[in-house]
């Protein structure tokens, strides 16, 4: 069973279809950068630098301004939507790199499954929630093999509707503004089950991150996301390195996160740190 979750109004997603951007974007100042903390420096696609995260954030979203953030997020949606709905149009002209990612994702989950239920979910019905589902490219080629029912989110509606023609119809319902909640794999947010876990898989910047001024999406360097998979409370289960993609473009980290707190050790408590959830941007 897949659902269409139809947003009418832009939310604050970094779509899963956005395409495997060039690492040369990454190269423009970067030299100059050391980043070894979240807030540490980073550059636009124009090679503009800035000091930190937040620097970039108060230019770009300013100090609390509800319309100035909905305008970033709207102008994000508003490139996706002049993108036409194809494989090749949502990996950025890059659609022969589909088959090594399908085929990447499809390691690693096997790789979770196997370890969370050694049984094959015998008696459990999954869902999952495809996040920025684009034109329901991962869902038709990986998730409906592996979970009972999928939900698709995204905000570009255009999008929606190629993967109505793409999803089997029989198969499908469409609901909008739908609460995600109850999902035991998430590939990137939403509300989570008892054990369940967040997929993400991500373009990798080498330092610092990289804001990309077109689409306004943001590449983080690995030591980036796990700053913030820590300040939101988030475990990393387990992560693993894309592999067959070409050379100019980012490297990509597949990550599986959980809430549950990782296995007790002989670490005294006083030194024993604990994450907690918080606000992240």
């Amino acid at each position: 069973m897949y659902h269409l979750l139809l947003h009418r109004t832009p939310i604050p997603i970094i779509p899963e279809s956005r395409p495997p951007h060039k690492s040369s974007l990454s190269r423009v100042g970067m030299n100059q950068l050391n980043c070894v903390q979240m807030d540490g420096g980073g550059v636009d696609s124009d090679g503009r630098q800035f000091k930190s995260a937040e620097e970039m954030w108060r230019e770009a979203v300013g100090d609390g301004d509800p319309l100035k953030k909905s305008q970033w997020y709207s102008q994000g949606v508003g490139y996706w939507q002049g993108v036409e709905a194809t494989v090749d149009g949502v990996l950025g002209g890059y659609g022969h790199v589909n088959k090594p990612d399908i085929e990447g994702s499809e390691a690693f989950l096997n790789l979770i499954l196997a370890e969370r239920f050694p049984d094959a979910g015998s008696g459990r019905r999954l869902n999952t929630l495809d996040c920025g589902s684009g034109i329901g490219r991962v869902t038709k080629n990986l998730l409906i093999r592996y979970f009972n029912e999928v939900d698709l989110l995204e905000p570009v509606s255009h999008f929606l509707d190629t993967a109505r023609e793409n999803l089997s119809p029989e198969n499908l319902m469409v609901t909008e503004d739908h609460k995600a909640v109850n999902f035991f794999c998430v590939p990137l947010q939403g509300g989570l089950r008892p054990g369940g876990l967040f997929i993400l898989k991500e373009n990798i910047a080498r330092n610092g991150f990289v804001l990309d001024n077109q689409d306004k999406s943001i590449t983080r360097s690995d030591l980036y996301f796990k700053q913030l998979f820590k300040q939101c409370g988030l475990h990393i289960l387990k992560m693993k390195d894309q592999k067959g993609f070409p050379n100019e473009l980012f490297a990509v980290k597949m990550y599986a996160l959980t809430t549950d707190l990782p296995k007790k050790t002989k670490t005294s408590k006083s030194k024993r740190q604990v994450n907690r959830p918080g606000i992240i941007r």
